[in-house]
This record gives C-alpha cells, structure tokens and sequence, in this order.
C-alpha cells in the first residue's frame, strides 16, 4: 500500500547542482510574477491619474464657471 496525504513526498535523491537548478528555477518564475505583477499595477496607476486629471480639469473649470458667474452677478447689481 502507498501513502498519500498532503505530507507524503516521494524521497529522491539530488545531486547539489540539480538542486540549485531547481531552485534558481522556482527563484526565476517568481521574480517574472513580480515582474509582471508591477508592470500590471504601473498601467492600472497610468489609467487612474489619466481619470484623476480629466476630474481635475472638470473641477477647475466648474470653479471658473461659478467664479466668472458671481463676479457678473455682483457686476450686474452694482450697475
């Protein structure tokens, strides 16, 4: 009967070289996940300060409109 579970691993033996190849490996494919992980987040943050901008110059613009609008008011009433 073999075992099985989660804590059964089958005993091989490695040589030093297959092991540091095994691990620079694994060591490889988790630094192209960061990689790829940062490259993902430096786009996502582009496209968030693109939307910030455009709300910003939404927002200055509103300012100027209410600020041209109630110096016309006051000019309107002074005359």
């Amino acid at each position: 009967m073999r075992p099985h579970g989660c804590f059964y691993r089958p005993m091989q033996a490695l040589s030093d070289e297959q092991h540091i190849a095994a691990i620079e490996a694994k060591v490889d494919k988790l630094e192209k996940k960061v990689d790829d992980g940062f490259a993902e987040t430096r786009t996502e943050f582009r496209a968030v300060r693109a939307e910030i901008g455009g709300i910003h110059r939404s927002v200055q613009a509103m300012w100027l409109t209410m600020i041209l609008g109630f110096a016309a008011i006051l000019l309107q009433n002074h005359l």
